[in-house]
């Protein structure tokens, strides 16, 4: 119960935080590597694996190709989008 509250708390403060502004303007696609999945795609399975082992954030992210201002940007973006934002939200339930 308590690393589902947690991982509800991650997912809830990387959507606020992306919500509230990044600095610096980059775009997710300038601060990672290439995918062949869609940034929501990428953004729910990296969300998904650090609710199920948030000791292994930093990890997660790496093996995705991204670094913490990377996944900010990227969730900023879904954030910035309202149907991306929406599709997230159900994505992540």
């Amino acid at each position: 119960m308590n690393a589902r509250i947690h991982g509800f708390a991650l997912g809830a403060g990387l959507i606020l935080a992306a919500a509230c502004g990044r600095p610096g303007g980059e775009s997710a696609s300038a601060a990672g590597g290439t995918s062949t999945t869609t940034p929501l795609d990428r953004a729910v399975a990296v969300a998904r694996a650090i609710q199920a082992t948030p000791a292994a954030a930093d990890s997660i992210l790496a093996a995705h190709g991204l670094t913490r201002d990377g996944f900010d940007s990227l969730m900023y973006d879904i954030a910035a989008d309202s149907s991306l934002a929406r599709a997230y939200t159900e994505a992540i339930r």
